[in-house]
């Protein structure tokens, strides 16, 4: 577990709890072979341990496997990156005979690199590591209409409007933080927009790096790991509790998001500009016990279309559209090369999540909700104009899309190509060993 003192030793562990260093290409480029029973801790504890190399990109989850954040295809962030399956670069596992096998093709990993289980049993994978870099983080909250603008000042919901709607200069207020939202999307490493409900402020959790390693530190450091740990607990057993439960829906709401957006930094302050300078690997794990607070998530995928005026470059209008139709959480990642990854054949991704407690499921109003949202979500264009995807691993089974049975609409027009592509390279895969 993160709050558990001490170092990582790659090699005591059992065969598939290891960590070795492979080839070397290039002075910011060496591969990893990693089994499937590492946890992301562990890999977080080794990589800034070694000081050397680490994975350009994870899921901020640390009580996680490696084999696991493998599996849905979908985890990334940051425009200029791809998701952790296209990072692999070779896989091992067990066959249906019972036989030890790899894959390192290059175009054969595309299938091989998250393939539902349907391969085999993994038991390691190689990734493709890049040169440490340091996270600059500069975290932020900012009021909710100048965080992403809506691309109506009107839109901003009454409730949410703070002093400066009504100044002469609103509308240059909402020039330069759009100009402000393009620019992180667009050059940021890491991107990353949370909103609270109710809160007139979101948090912006967006960074570059940097090759320079000078005045960096541990963060979170140990005792802002451990706080961090059991707010995340004290959240699980507060939404779990008959008196909470009891609550009305408003007042959870409001309990939940103001202690929520209290426990990010900043937290000295809300208008307090911290800079933490910290190794890669930390600032992409810099929440810690999450996983101790249950919650309902639904997530989708949708590509971020190019600009009419210049087809090299995002239009990040429809993410604004998407953040004020429904806002919760949004992270921007690029596309991807995995053959059957919600990114596929994206130039840009708007990787867009709603989520909720169990009471909410108990209460009979998620399944409805999140309906109503997958709707919004779906209306942007038709799947040939804009092919929006469930993530793998949220609850999107059981649901409509644009009024088809999810598992059909999948099938039939999310990824009819895909399917038939992947399916004839496990073939391939498969076919020399009979």
């Amino acid at each position: 577990m993160s709050i558990t003192p001490g170092q990582f030793d790659p090699c005591a562990g059992d065969e598939l709890r290891t960590i070795q260093l492979k080839e070397q290409f290039s002075e910011s480029k060496r591969r990893c072979r990693a089994g499937v029973s590492v946890t992301n801790e562990d890999f977080r504890r080794w990589a800034v341990s070694n000081n050397q190399w680490s994975l350009p990109v994870d899921v901020i989850l640390v009580e996680v496997t490696v084999g696991g954040v493998n599996g849905p295809i979908c985890h990334g962030a940051g425009y200029a990156h791809k998701t952790v399956s296209d990072y692999v670069r070779r896989v091992e596992y067990v066959d249906c005979d019972g036989c030890l096998q790899s894959v390192d093709d290059p175009y054969l990993i595309k299938a091989a690199a998250s393939a539902f289980g349907l391969l085999g049993v993994v038991a390691h994978i190689n990734f493709e590591l890049d040169a440490m870099r340091y996270a600059v983080m500069k975290p932020l909250k900012v009021d909710i209409g100048l965080t992403i603008p809506p691309i109506r000042k009107d839109d901003i919901p009454i409730a949410l409007r703070s002093g400066w709607f009504n100044i002469p200069d609103a509308s240059k207020l909402l020039a330069d933080a759009k100009i402000e939202c393009v620019n992180r999307a667009a050059n940021n490493y890491y991107f990353e927009w949370f909103w609270f409900n109710y809160q007139r402020k979101a948090w912006v959790n967006t960074w570059d790096s940097t090759s320079d390693p000078a005045k960096v530190v541990d963060y979170p450091d140990h005792a802002e790991t451990f706080l961090q740990w059991i707010q995340g607990w004290i959240g699980g057993v507060i939404t779990t509790a008959a008196f909470f439960r009891s609550l009305p829906g408003h007042w959870q709401a409001q309990l939940l998001a103001t202690l929520g957006l209290a426990a990010l930094p900043p937290t000295t302050g809300e208008d307090h500009t911290p800079s933490i300078k910290t190794a890669l690997p930390n600032a992409l794990h810099s929440r810690r016990g999450i996983q101790n607070m249950r919650v309902r998530d639904i997530e989708f995928q949708i590509p971020i279309p190019p600009l009419k005026d210049d087809e090299a470059k995002p239009d990040f209008s429809l993410v604004q559209r998407a953040w004020w139709d429904v806002i919760k959480l949004l992270r921007i990642m690029g596309g991807s090369d995995i053959i059957m990854a919600p990114q596929k054949g994206n130039l840009g991704t708007a990787s867009i999540e709603v989520l909720t407690i169990p009471d909410a499921v108990a209460d009979d109003e998620w399944q409805e909700f999140i309906q109503k949202v997958t709707n919004v979500w779906m209306s942007y264009g038709d799947a040939s104009e804009l092919n929006i995807r469930p993530h793998w691993a949220k609850e999107w089974d059981g649901l409509k899309f644009r009024g088809m049975d999810a598992r059909k609409y999948v099938k039939t027009v999310a990824y009819p190509k895909q399917i038939a592509e992947f399916r004839t390279a496990l073939e391939k895969i498969g076919k020399p060993h009979g």
